[in-house]
């Protein structure tokens, strides 16, 4: 594990991280630009709904980066520093690398962490971590035109499908990831509920109608909104842990 560890961390993995990560950010600094460059010619928000779009933004990203900097400290320490930077920096879910780092070890008989866990099993997670994180960035280049023209369609011969649309699909996501984590189940049998989680979603969500609600009245309720619910759902879920451990 020693000898998998110095390697991870070595300097042509941070060099390579480096730059997939300077792509990544050179991309978001053009987006930025076309954004405002767009707004700006057709006036489309004023200087204060700019500063109250970068305030939610920034407050908003709080509560994901804390969630995303737990999981990604246990992954540091399996796979190194420099791919756990380059996978979370450009998919941004440090779970789902975090299972497909443990499945890659599986693949060739070893575990995560453990004396088992050779340079062999380090080489097919990171390949698992890669390719499972394709099918986002294909989809997204393949798929995005279409939808786009899909999209255009539907809001005039049924612009209620596409509300209806938008605001089924999070929920319906959010309470599948939900429903996945919190339920432990094969073939729905032996289905187990792990009750920390489960405190720390419904805590949550319910966070989030409060403040949504209470958003009516006192608008920064609702830019602080996901990052409150965030880190509320965190503290339950470990006083629940540590009251069932």
């Amino acid at each position: 594990m020693e000898q998998v560890l110095q390697t991870a961390n070595g300097t042509v993995f941070w060099l390579l991280a480096s730059l997939i990560i300077a792509v990544v950010v050179i991309q978001s600094l053009l987006y930025l630009r076309m954004t405002l460059a767009f707004s700006n010619r057709y006036d489309i928000l004023s200087a204060e709904e700019k500063k109250v779009v970068y305030k939610t933004a920034a407050i908003n990203s709080i509560g994901p980066a804390v969630a995303i900097f737990f999981v990604a400290v246990s992954l540091i320490a399996m796979v190194g520093g420099p791919v756990t930077l380059m996978r979370v920096g450009v998919i941004g879910s440090a779970i789902f690398e975090f299972i497909a780092a443990d499945q890659g070890a599986k693949a060739v008989g070893a575990e995560l962490g453990k004396d088992s866990y050779t340079l062999q099993a380090f080489a097919a997670s990171v390949w698992v971590m890669t390719l499972g994180g394709m099918g986002w960035l294909v989809t997204t280049f393949f798929m995005t035109r279409s939808l786009d023209r899909a999209q255009d369609k539907l809001s005039i011969s049924n612009p209620q499908l596409i509300r209806a649309a938008g605001t089924a699909t999070p929920v319906a996501i959010f309470f599948i990831l939900g429903a996945n984590a919190a339920v432990d189940k094969s073939w729905l049998s032996n289905i187990s509920v792990a009750w920390d989680d489960l405190a720390a979603i419904v805590t949550s969500a319910l966070c989030m109608v409060l403040l949504h609600a209470a958003g009516k009245h006192r608008a920064w309720l609702r830019e602080w909104a996901v990052g409150l619910s965030l880190v509320a759902g965190l503290a339950t879920g470990y006083a629940a842990g540590q009251a069932l451990a």
